[in-house]
């Protein structure tokens, strides 16, 4: 079975449960049981690796159809959880915060690489800035974009 095969399934699984609507609540049981995940008591750190990454794939693939519906997939002790609309804002503001921070950190390495290594400094930088910015129009162009 190929991955995207499997993702989809669990999607379609816990479509068909009911369990992608808001205000529901998955089980990682239930989930390590869609995926045919059996955590071991004992294993080594690269086996239990292997199992989270098979699990969190799944789950982000999941996510990333939720978002196009205006759900989001939260990750909970339990296991996942999604919220009711009025608490998008908060995922939301998170991921503007997380593109922020990314931003910056790209724009201090840009900055702080030394010159003989990185010859496009400049076009970096520009590209840097007109993303902070919300631009998406050509350098020179004065048209206002509106922020992102």
């Amino acid at each position: 079975m190929s991955k995207r095969s499997e993702f989809g399934s669990l999607y379609d699984s816990l479509n068909e449960m009911g369990l992608l609507d808001y205000g529901s609540n998955i089980p990682s049981a239930l989930v390590h049981e869609l995926l045919d995940i059996t955590v071991p008591m004992r294993a080594t750190k690269a086996e239990f690796d292997a199992l989270s990454l098979q699990e969190m794939s799944a789950i982000d693939y999941c996510r990333n159809i939720l978002l196009g519906q205006g759900k989001y997939l939260a990750g909970t002790r339990a296991g996942y959880t999604i919220p009711m609309p009025s608490d998008n804002k908060v995922y939301i503001d998170r991921y503007v915060d997380s593109a922020s921070k990314k931003l910056n950190r790209a724009q201090k390495l840009n900055r702080n690489t030394p010159e003989e290594s990185n010859p496009h400094r400049a076009q970096t930088d520009a590209r840097i800035h007109f993303r902070k910015n919300g631009r998406r129009g050509a350098p020179g162009d004065s048209s206002e974009a509106s922020p992102a």
